[in-house]
């Protein structure tokens, strides 16, 4: 945690502090910031100030835990010694910034309960959301990280186009062949390379494909036969301290491309164009301006409104990637939330329009990452039409 750094980031923002205020390791941010890594069941305080020492306020059963951290460290006994405490090191600020987020619109953030949120107010403080703050100092990348998604990115790509590959060869030998063969496939393939994942990668087919967050298992997995819609989701990292995720979705089509049904190549162009439409607008306004996550889901989500699939499209145009194939940083994100925050260099996220309804979908995803010299597509190459298999 730098705080030289922190505190100038808030004495340009006008805030007076940082308090990260934690119960029992719920606020993950918190946890992340201080480094804490054992197991915590009382409250604690760590006030960045925008001028002076940071303080740590905690329990005597945990003092040894906060040990590490930088600045003074205090007790406080019981919940009216933590009041008081808190009423003496906030004394005369009038900003602080906490892990609140106005309205509940970017849940990711709201992590400290109102009862405490009601307390620094009764301070005479305003309490603003540290959502910037995080995403300045908690969710960009490093160089070994970006290095790390890059070689992820390619072994994911490569992942992908021998599972086409699988589902092809076993069509034309007649061998049967299910949605979750092609999942387990693709695991072996991850574990084989040092590769790790949160939760299997995704194979579906026809109806299933309308579903985004369809999960396939062994005892309940669709066969895989000629002339049907076929979508893999899939995702891993390294499985180093560095590792950080690669995320992509691609489509098939397991017959000839003649076959392909008209209205699968329709709404196929129009999710192209909607993610293409996407990286244009940061290629533009980044660099010449701050650019929140939620205008680039709404450039991404007025190409399918135009299309008339507006309806079609239930979830957001992309989320953060990190360490967790769902990070810390802004996502595309003006429908499920309101993610105002500030895309910055070294924020990686996923840009995967989709169009669904109750008979198949369709969904294009790739990697986008904010560089110093602007927006980069790390997965490439980007799908431009559904692959015919035959």
């Amino acid at each position: 945690m730098d705080i030289p750094k922190i505190q100038q980031y808030l004495i340009e923002q006008n805030i007076d502090g940082w308090l990260l205020y934690d119960f029992h390791a719920r606020n993950e941010i918190a946890i992340k910031a201080m480094g804490l890594t054992t197991h915590l069941t009382r409250r604690s305080c760590y006030l960045i100030p925008a001028k002076g020492k940071p303080i740590a306020l905690v329990n005597p059963i945990e003092k040894n835990k906060f040990a590490h951290l930088q600045g003074e460290v205090r007790i406080y006994r019981g919940y009216h010694g933590l009041e008081a405490e808190l009423a003496s090191i906030l004394s005369g600020f009038k900003t602080v910034a906490m892990e609140y987020s106005p309205m509940g619109r970017l849940p990711y953030i709201g992590l400290v309960d109102c009862g405490t949120i009601e307390l620094i107010r009764s301070l005479g403080l305003k309490v603003v959301s540290s959502a910037d703050l995080v995403a300045a100092f908690q969710a960009r990348l490093s160089a070994q990280q970006i290095a790390s998604h890059r070689r992820a990115a390619k072994l994911v790509n490569q992942t992908k186009d021998d599972a086409f590959a699988l589902i092809a060869d076993s069509l034309k030998a007649g061998k049967p062949i299910r949605e979750y063969d092609v999942c387990r496939f693709m695991m072996d393939k991850f574990t084989s390379h040092g590769m790790i994942f949160d939760v299997a990668p995704n194979c579906s087919v026809d109806v299933n494909t309308g579903d985004p967050h369809y999960e396939p298992s062994e005892l309940s997995s669709a066969p895989i036969k000629r002339d049907q819609l076929v979508l893999i989701d899939l995702w891993a990292r390294f499985g180093d301290a560095d590792g950080v995720y690669g995320d992509i979705t691609w489509m098939a089509y397991s017959g000839k491309k003649s076959d392909i049904p008209e209205e699968y190549t329709r709404r196929f162009a129009v999710v192209v164009q909607a993610r293409d439409e996407a990286v244009a607008f940061l290629k533009e306004h980044i660099g010449r301006r701050p650019v929140k996550g939620a205008e680039a889901d709404d450039a991404c989500r007025a190409v399918i409104e135009k299309a008339g699939y507006g309806p079609l499209f239930t979830h957001r145009t992309g989320h953060s990637i990190g360490s967790n194939v769902h990070g810390d940083g802004p996502n595309i994100d003006n429908l499920e939330t309101e993610d105002s925050r500030v895309l910055q260099s070294g924020h990686l996220f996923s840009i995967e329009p989709g169009i669904y309804d109750k008979d198949s979908g369709v969904r294009t995803e790739i990697n986008c990452l904010i560089t110093d010299n602007g927006p980069e597509v790390t997965t490439l190459p980007q799908q431009t039409e559904i692959i015919a298999l035959f």
